[in-house]
């Protein structure tokens, strides 16, 4: 009778499909499923280039336009085509005679090829490294002389040399109480003798941050 009833109770938990009534007539919790795993999707990792993008970190990319002289660059009495830009690094650029000018003058065109997403980018960042560089180069003609902004507060006033607006922030130009009308004015009186100068391109970025926020 008792093998009756244990074959009974066995029927009855493989003819449910509920497994609290399973649990309630076995006395046991029914055996979990694990939900099936999904792979999440591959995501491509970024593309790094190298900080002053050496020859061998540029993607490919060849144009009509990279051998064209007439886009080219003269520096020295040597003519350096728009390819020979994008092949070399920007240490071969300064070493070339070649100047932040010319760069910008004909970043432009240089910039505006039909590039890759990978090569416009690496072309971007060479161009952006190469103002940097230039920036933190010295003075073409040595020690730099020029007007000096003038702050009064009260019966103080603290005169603001060329040599100190170049080597601080415009967080540090407003606490000094520099306005970016005052900065404007100041840029306008030494454009004509320094627009080339890393100093001058400093005060003009500081200029730029104190107009449209930092």
């Amino acid at each position: 009778m008792a093998v009756l009833a244990g074959a009974l109770i066995l029927s009855l938990v493989a003819c449910s499909d509920d497994p609290a009534a399973q649990e309630e007539i076995t006395g046991t919790e029914p055996i979990a499923t694990e939900a099936p795993v999904t792979e999440e999707p591959k995501v491509e990792p970024p593309i790094e280039v190298n900080r002053f993008c050496d020859p061998e970190d540029m993607p490919e990319a060849d144009f009509p336009e990279f051998t064209d002289e007439s886009l080219a660059i003269e520096a020295d009495g040597e003519t350096y085509t728009l390819g020979w830009l994008y092949e070399h690094n920007i240490y071969d650029w300064r070493e070339a005679g070649i100047t932040f000018k010319q760069i910008d003058d004909c970043s432009k065109t240089l910039l505006g090829l039909d590039y890759s997403n990978e090569a416009l980018k690496a072309i971007k960042q060479k161009v952006s490294n190469f103002t940097e560089l230039m920036m933190l180069s010295p003075a073409a003609d040595g020690e730099i002389t020029a007007g000096e902004i003038i702050v009064t507060t009260g019966d103080e006033s603290v005169n603001y040399n060329i040599e100190w607006l170049s080597s601080h922030n415009a967080t540090e130009y407003t606490e000094a109480g520099i306005t970016a009308e005052v900065v404007e004015q100041y840029l306008e009186s030494i454009e004509e003798d320094f627009w080339y100068t890393k100093e001058y391109r400093w005060i003009a970025i500081v200029y730029d941050r104190l107009v449209n926020g930092f």
